[in-house]
């Protein structure tokens, strides 16, 4: 069914909680559709950027360099959001810059 694709590609980039639900909602998904599995990459490559940001944010902020942070926040944001943004409209648009990438290494995501 390509409305519970739809649903598993957009809740994968509802954060760590959504990504999961998703995760365990595509290993049910009966046929397994390329939607659900290419943005359940894309979007745990996101989770990865925001877990990397969130330890250098702390680093930029011991050295009063926040103001980084929260440009890097900002554009960590868009990316989420064009992402989500793909989902929801049900295309393989990967993100930009970094998407391919994620396609190409995270094959352990089936």
């Amino acid at each position: 069914m390509q409305n519970q694709s739809n649903t598993i590609a957009i809740l994968s980039y509802v954060w760590f909680i959504g990504w999961i639900i998703a995760f365990i909602m595509r290993q049910n998904e009966r046929p397994q559709r390329e939607l659900s599995r290419f943005h359940l990459r894309q979007s745990f490559g996101i989770l990865l950027i925001i877990l990397a940001h969130s330890f250098v944010a702390w680093i930029l902020h011991f050295m009063y360099l926040g103001f980084i942070s929260n440009m890097l926040w900002f554009g960590i944001f868009i990316l989420w959001l064009i992402g989500l943004m793909s989902a929801v409209q049900g295309q393989f648009k990967p993100i930009p810059f970094i998407g391919r990438w994620f396609e190409e290494n995270f094959t352990f995501i089936r």
